[in-house]
């Protein structure tokens, strides 16, 4: 199943490259953390942060996640990273990724609030209050995932300096919906059963803390690696090992 080859190698492409994964983002990853925790946003009490404080946050994250998602293409596609803990930063790409990224969040928000508007009442009939917010949640995420899958795959080309629109990746991946399918439903599965551990901690506990640390850290480097591999296979017509 070509879904699952994609998704085990994207988290091959992370773990079989451990150490070069904490070097091009684990500082990035540590000092961004450090400011979330140190501004509140782990707290729980998000409403009561100052406006400031939470534009910082923001500003600080977006930075920072650019910075590591286009080191890591870079990296992975071009063999390119250095041995510094801290990546060159690529401004020009980081700012062309960031606008792409925003046109595809649009799209993005707009899926997911019309289907929200459908499946979550849908799931909450049929289940209950605990298991129908999962499923709903499930069946929220996979067609959004589908979308957003193929209309990232540009992402990896204007990471190296290249340019390929919407329309050139839509085309390279006609005909693969089934397996857009299998890795919206796995990438789901996986975002959702990173957050199974949190709710076994107490919400302001350290290892809630540090699991909430890590997964996020996982989830970003996998996340950013089945883009890469998506590019990869179907731009650059590398096969899948």
């Amino acid at each position: 199943m070509k879904a699952w080859q994609i998704f085990t190698h994207s988290v091959r492409q992370v773990f079989g490259n451990l150490t070069d994964a904490l070097r091009i983002s684990g500082l990035l990853y540590i000092v961004q953390m450090m400011i979330v925790v140190a501004m509140g946003v782990t707290s729980g009490d998000v409403m009561q942060i100052n406006p400031a404080k939470m534009l910082l946050v923001v500003a600080v994250a977006l930075v920072f996640s650019l910075w590591i998602a286009v080191a890591w293409h870079r990296f992975v596609l071009r063999g390119e990273g250095g041995t510094s803990l801290l990546p060159p930063f690529h401004g020009p790409e980081a700012l062309r990724y960031l606008g792409r990224s925003l046109l595809i969040g649009l799209v993005i928000a707009a899926v997911a609030a019309v289907l929200g508007m459908a499946i979550m009442p849908l799931g909450l009939m049929l289940a209950g209050p605990l298991l129908g917010a999962m499923i709903g949640s499930l069946l929220l995420m996979v067609p959004v995932f589908m979308v957003m899958l193929r209309l990232s795959i540009p992402l990896p080309a204007i990471a190296m300096g290249e340019s390929i629109g919407f329309n050139e990746g839509w085309k390279a991946t006609y005909g693969e919906t089934g397996v857009f399918f299998g890795l919206a439903l796995l990438l789901a599965v996986f975002s959702i059963l990173l957050g199974v551990p949190e709710s076994l901690f107490r919400p302001d506990s350290i290892p809630a803390l540090l699991w909430t640390l890590t997964s996020g850290w996982v989830q970003m480097m996998v996340g950013v690696s089945i883009l890469t591999t998506l590019y990869g296979h179907y731009i650059e017509k590398r096969p899948l090992v």
